[in-house]
């Protein structure tokens, strides 16, 4: 089984732009400085969470590091060097010089227990960083389904005798030579008298080395014997057989090592997202602005005191907050002048939306959200004059923006659109986006629509509410449908 702590079940992956619509990776830049991990960040955060079971997995995972900031630590570090691992062993098992069979049985039985050596090495080493992983949890309180689920394997493992006893069966190859030891083998003999599988029973040290010797037994155990092997034939062909064994050895292992190293490979660059996760949640803490965790409920956007945080990571002196109610609705229009902060609000409350559907905190006192199948965004600045050239082209990249959005999304998602065919004149542009909306709600989708296209108002209803912001001021006008 396959472990990872931001992923309880698998995700539909989502391909969209809205890390660059809204900022966000804007927003992660100002509160960590580390690069590779905030792309890293960003990248999971583009694809939304659509199962509850997930979002609420994240959160635990990111609440046992919020109350255990040590922890993190402890857990890169020991990861870092477990990912590291199989790198390590493949590096030692192409190291060696190769051995063709033309070099003779004894070469090459030497140059499978030189591999063997090797493999033996590793299910030793895993295991012991299996107890340092309990070690690691038990150091702290965590509740999370995610930590508790791997420090319950962890254990398991540990407790597992087929891996004790793998272990054991190891340790007799971690050092000497084939010299050191006598093997008992079982082999299968093919129709032609020849050796076709052989394997290796069991491996007694010697007392002082001479010629390997073999304890052949048929396959129906008629005859046991010991055979020493004496004529340079019979000792070619016992060390090619014993070699064949060996080989088999060396590959099982192999498998059964590797199965295991996969289970929890991967966790290193999983906890880069909850690193920078921790370091969003402390700006939002040391900010003084609420946050809090969204209630997951479908029954539509709602949120109190809400803010941009685009405006809070910039540092900007008055950040007012505004309250949202979208529920019950599967469509809002969003109107008024130039400079009002109608891109802020939308872009508040999409990021607010986003990072709850990435199982992290809002920068908001309260709020209940659905959890939408995708969410998809298409941002044009209103606020930028746009400079006398290809219009034209602007239109048409605008409706192929559109038309992969049509080609993507699905029955339960959210649409994003600002100031979307602005460059049109108002009748053209209002009759295309009226049968969009229109395609978006036939398809069970809900968008959100930031327009200067005030006709759409009345083609669509007269009804309209005024925005209920934090601080009183009604700049634009919202129409919900």
């Amino acid at each position: 089984m396959k472990y990872s702590i931001l992923y309880k079940t698998e995700e539909r992956i989502q391909t969209s732009s809205l890390i660059y619509d809204l900022s966000v990776d804007r927003c992660i830049a100002n509160v960590s400085s580390d690069i590779r991990k905030n792309e890293y960040f960003c990248h999971i955060l583009s694809s939304p969470l659509t199962k509850t079971e997930n979002i609420l997995y994240r959160r635990g995972i990111l609440s046992d590091l919020c109350r255990n900031k040590a922890l993190l630590s402890e857990l890169k570090t020991l990861f870092t060097r477990y990912d590291k691992l199989k790198a390590d062993w493949l590096e030692l098992k192409g190291s060696g010089e190769r051995v063709s069979a033309e070099r003779g049985s004894e070469a090459m039985l030497d140059y499978i227990y030189s591999s063997l050596k090797i493999t033996a090495l590793f299910p030793k080493t895993i295991l012991s960083f299996f107890s340092s992983i309990v070690e690691a949890f038990e150091g702290y309180e965590i509740s999370s389904e995610g930590f508790t689920a791997i420090l319950d394997y962890a254990k398991s493992l540990l407790e597992n005798k087929s891996l004790k006893e793998i272990e054991d069966i190891s340790s007799h190859f971690m050092y000497n030579s084939p010299e050191d030891y006598d093997f008992e083998l079982v082999c299968r003999i093919g129709d032609a008298l020849n050796c076709v599988c052989a394997e290796i029973c069991s491996v007694t040290e010697r007392e002082k080395k001479k010629n390997p010797i073999l304890s052949i037994l048929s396959k129906k155990k008629k005859q046991e014997g010991t055979v020493e092997t004496q004529s340079p034939e019979a000792k070619a062909a016992a060390l090619e057989i014993l070699g064949e064994a060996m080989y088999l050895t060396d590959r099982l292992l192999s498998d059964i090592t590797d199965s295991i190293y996969d289970s929890l490979y991967g966790l290193s660059r999983e906890l880069d997202f909850y690193e920078v996760a921790l370091k969003y949640t402390d700006f939002l803490e040391n900010n003084g602005k609420p946050y809090c965790y969204p209630e997951l409920y479908d029954l539509g956007i709602r949120a109190e005191e809400l803010y941009d945080l685009f405006l809070l990571t910039e540092g900007k002196c008055e950040v007012y907050p505004n309250n949202a109610d979208f529920t019950g609705y599967s469509g809002v229009l969003i109107r008024g002048k130039n400079n009002t902060g109608k891109t802020t609000f939308l872009r508040s409350v999409v990021t607010a939306q986003l990072f709850s559907q990435a199982g992290l905190p809002i920068a908001a006192r309260e709020a209940s959200l659905p959890v939408f199948k995708g969410i998809y965004t298409h941002f044009s600045s209103a606020e930028e004059e746009f400079s006398a050239g290809d219009v034209s082209g602007r239109f048409e990249g605008e409706v192929k923006a559109i038309a992969q959005i049509m080609d993507n999304i699905t029955d339960g998602s959210l649409v994003v659109l600002n100031e979307t065919f602005q460059t049109t004149a108002y009748d053209e542009g209002s009759v295309a986006i009226e049968g969009i909306l229109k395609a978006f709600t036939a398809l069970g989708c809900h968008y959100i629509f930031v327009t200067h296209l005030t006709q759409l108002f009345s083609m669509l209803g007269e009804e309209t509410a005024k925005l209920e912001s934090a601080n009183g001021d009604t700049p634009f006008t919202i129409k919900k449908l």
